[in-house]
């Protein structure tokens, strides 16, 4: 089975969720749709979120797919706990080879959090498990469901990546991309994560962004970048969406034109957890494989472990490290410098309420 920790709002990693946590839900009241089993401390509350579970499954279906999802042949348990601690959800899947995926869900902290941002952000990742039928690349399943969330969530992400990057904590799209274990620094992948995916979503649509990522599994990132985005490799993709930052856009995306529009095991499981506290129909070629076994440090990360050149602020545009270089008789990574002015990445505006 494979973890994604929790996160704070320190930055650091908690413990998974216990089984305490899980197990204090046996009692509670229960309330069962045509897709979910959905438990909670009171019936108004699993009636709420029941109903709430299902609204989110069709709308963000139709968002990312283009069309609904058929009713899943077994029911997804979903627990939730309201409460005042941090909140973070945990959803759990069980890839079968040639069979259907099946979930499992735990939402829990504050009433408005659990509504507006961890069950969407949850709901998303069962929709990108339906579509690709095996755990898609990590950085585009935790920016996809984090694009699904509430505007203070999106905002908040927007200011921690530009935050990121220009402390020098950034890593190169092309390592971004082909990570397979999460990072050490694990909040890159989330909030670079989220920051790009919702690059390429704005500038075409998310259908368009679904078969990138297929195709990027598939045949390549520089294949997929040329086909759907008309750009010669993930580096010149890499300079647009920095450029986009430092002109500091809030929505809304401008300079990318839309282009052309198996594991061995019987079964693979994923359990995906967080804190949030912190128009063409895709296509399903070839099945993607992706993924490691297991959160670790990755040697193709830059973090503040490794004195990792700055982005913006107060090494110039360009100079981040780039680990995918490094020859093997050489124990420093090259480093490659273009010559542009240091820009520092403005802070996301505010938005108007």
């Amino acid at each position: 089975m494979l973890t994604r920790w929790p996160l704070t709002t320190s930055l650091a990693f908690l413990l998974a969720l216990t089984p305490i946590a899980w197990g204090q839900s046996r009692g509670y009241p229960t309330r069962t749709t045509p897709n979910f089993v959905v438990k909670a401390q009171t019936q108004e509350l699993a009636d709420q979120f029941a109903d709430l579970a299902e609204k989110y499954r069709k709308s963000k279906a139709i968002e990312w797919l283009g069309h609904e999802m058929p009713n899943w042949p077994v029911r997804c348990d979903l627990t939730v706990i309201v409460s005042l601690s941090g909140a973070k959800g945990a959803t759990t899947f069980t890839y079968p080879e040639g069979g259907q995926v099946t979930q499992s869900m735990y939402i829990e902290g504050p009433l408005e959090r659990l509504q507006n941002s961890v069950l969407p952000h949850e709901v998303t990742h069962t929709v990108f498990a339906y579509h690709f039928r095996r755990p898609g690349p990590r950085w585009a399943d935790e920016g996809g469901a984090v694009y699904s969330e509430d505007e203070q969530e999106r905002v908040r992400h927007d200011r921690m990546c530009r935050d990121i990057l220009n402390a020098g904590r950034g890593m190169r799209l092309k390592t971004l991309f082909a990570l397979t274990q999460y990072p050490s620094d694990v909040m890159v992948l989330y909030a670079q994560g989220y920051s790009i995916s919702r690059y390429m979503v704005e500038t075409t649509d998310r259908q368009t962004f679904l078969n990138f990522l297929n195709v990027g599994m598939q045949s390549g990132w520089d294949e997929a970048v040329r086909k759907y985005y008309n750009l010669r490799n993930v580096d010149e993709l890499e300079q647009r969406w920095l450029e986009h930052l430092r002109e500091g856009h809030g929505s809304g995306v401008t300079g990318i034109a839309k282009a052309g529009g198996t594991t061995s095991s019987s079964a693979i499981a994923t359990r995906s957890v967080r804190d949030s506290s912190l128009p063409a129909r895709p296509s399903l070629e070839s099945i993607p494989v992706a993924r490691g076994l297991a959160p670790q440090v990755d040697d193709n990360v830059v973090s503040t472990s490794k004195s990792p050149a700055k982005l913006g602020m107060p090494v110039p545009f360009g100079s981040m490290r780039d680990d995918t270089a490094t020859p093997a008789n050489q124990a420093t990574p090259a480093v490659r410098t273009r010559t542009s002015p240091v820009i520092i990445l403005p802070p996301e505006p505010l938005p108007f309420r």
